[in-house]
């Protein structure tokens, strides 16, 4: 269905509401769940809000009209997005100029060749990796020097910088009070994947 106009501010939040019920949980919220989110007085506000959406194109609804059978376009069940509000700095302030758009930590990292490792140990703290943190790992069997890989080596796995030299591999830690590890011919290497990402909760 096209869109055919904008939404008010209430029925932007609701839509906000079933998405983010229908990506993080594979289905969508009951009348009930989104009259009690907003303190409506009654169901009505709720269908009334529905219908506006439906009109204007931003969801679809089937026959029987109720909450659990809403379908939003081209949404991705199953993944977690958070609003993208804008630019922050880290140095000097700059102007907040709000957006409206959704970062989908699914389409990051997602898909069938990736996946997670909680790190244990702090051989990677001079990259801003410490122990307890969530690295996401991209599944290859080969690396370019100076990246970050996880190298299984003799059945132990570790996460260190990469550098091939011609009779070694050399796994340098980020952490200068460390010495780094060389692999010669004779001990059993494999790259399970490459460093593409690293979530911490604070």
């Amino acid at each position: 269905m096209a869109r055919s106009a904008e939404m008010t501010v209430r029925q932007k939040e609701v839509l906000d509401f079933i998405r983010t019920k229908i990506e993080n949980r594979g289905f969508p919220p009951s009348i009930r769940e989104i009259c009690d989110a907003f303190d409506f007085k009654s169901p009505n506000a709720v269908t009334g809000h529905l219908k506006a959406l439906e009109r204007k194109g931003f969801i679809n609804r089937m026959e029987h009209k109720s909450a659990r059978a809403i379908e939003v376009p081209d949404i991705r069940v199953g993944r977690v997005s958070f609003p993208l509000l804008g630019l922050v700095s880290a140095g000097m302030g700059i102007e907040a100029v709000q957006q409206d758009d959704q970062i989908d930590l699914g389409e990051l990292f997602g898909g069938k060749e990736h996946f997670a490792l909680r790190v244990r140990g702090t051989s990677m703290i001079e990259d801003h990796i410490a122990d307890g943190d969530i690295v996401i790992i991209k599944k290859q069997p080969t690396a370019n020097n100076g990246e970050r890989v996880v190298a299984m080596i003799d059945r132990e796995v570790t996460l260190k910088k990469f550098y091939k030299k011609r009779d070694s591999i050399r796994l340098e830690p980020a952490n200068s009070t460390m010495e780094a590890i060389v692999v010669t011919p004779d001990r059993d290497i494999s790259i399970l994947g490459v460093l593409v990402g690293v979530v911490r909760k604070c």
